[in-house]
């Protein structure tokens, strides 16, 4: 019993004893180290990059094809906390930069053939069950919800894309997730700032809102309560206090089944550094836009090479 007694008081004022082991910390990437150990496509994946690449430039520039070394440049950037030096560093070439423009531009304008809206035959495989507390049966076949990426202040910009809300004190700008079951994403907006309400960017996507009108009244997309009355192909949580067991059942249900697109967001974060809150951020002096166009590439790339949870 004094063993016992003394093993406790040793454990209590013992406090630099941990009780586990310590959590692994990523170093985050300089911009003084080069970048390529931080690469996050295999030969073969920027290989086909590349190929597509070339292929939808030869048409305007028939003799300009690059190695698939370029392409690399831009994986790397935006899978190392994106810092041109680095790039210059690694890969020997003072254009790092206009290779990451020029890259970002061609996988932003051939997002659409990898992003895109299920097809009403996927429906089906795609739906799970949720049973509102009025007892209608529904089918949840996609997911929503926002994120913020830092960026840059852009010039002459003011406090127009800072973000203050409680862990966030920065610039940024919102990104709006819509996803599958699958971790597949279907829907991507950005460009907006950090501090736009989710609800109010989502709205604003005519093709969004479009998509919702053409779908079937037993079929929804699962939000948040930032989306709840958007729309009524958008359901989400019941609010308030006080709520009835069917109620609490359904909001309970809707939790479990939305993990899915944090999950997503979490796996695009994982696998792609800049879209991190961490010292990463996007350039955006001169605008937004390049940022916008990085998330973008970041959700295609996602989408072809990611291993889904």
């Amino acid at each position: 019993m004094l063993i016992a007694f003394q093993e406790v008081v040793a454990g209590i004022v013992n406090h630099n004893r941990p009780r586990r082991a310590q959590n692994r910390f990523r170093k985050i990437a300089e911009s003084s180290e080069p970048s390529r150990d931080h690469m996050r496509l295999t030969e073969d994946q920027v290989c086909m990059v590349a190929e597509d690449f070339d292929a939808s430039r030869l048409h305007v520039h028939p003799k300009s094809s690059l190695h698939a070394s370029t392409r690399r440049i831009e994986m790397s950037y935006i899978a190392s906390g994106g810092y041109c030096r680095q790039l210059a560093i690694t890969f020997a070439t003072s254009t790092a930069s206009d290779y990451v423009h020029e890259v970002a531009d061609f996988l932003y304008e051939t997002a659409s053939q990898h992003i895109k809206f299920p097809r009403p035959e996927l429906f089906g495989e795609l739906s799970l069950p949720l049973q509102d507390p009025n007892g209608q049966n529904l089918q949840v076949i996609l997911y929503i919800d926002g994120e913020i990426v830092k960026i840059q202040r852009p010039d002459h910009a003011g406090d127009a894309y800072y973000c203050g809300r409680p862990g966030k004190h920065c610039d940024s700008v919102n990104i709006q997730y819509v996803v599958d079951k699958r971790v597949v994403i279907r829907y991507v907006v950005s460009g907006l700032s950090g501090a736009t309400h989710d609800r109010t960017f989502i709205e604003w996507s005519r093709e969004f809102m479009d998509f919702l009108d053409t779908l079937p009244e037993d079929v929804v997309v699962l939000g948040d309560p930032a989306y709840r009355n958007l729309h009524p192909r958008i359901v989400a949580t019941v609010g308030g206090r006080n709520l009835a067991p069917e109620e609490i059942r359904y909001n309970d249900a809707c939790t479990r089944i939305r993990q899915v697109v944090e999950r997503s967001i979490g796996a695009t974060k994982l696998k792609w550094w800049m879209s991190q809150m961490k010292e990463n951020r996007f350039p955006a002096k001169k605008g937004r836009l390049f940022a916008a166009k990085c998330m973008v590439a970041i959700c295609q790339l996602h989408n072809r090479f990611t291993n889904y949870i």
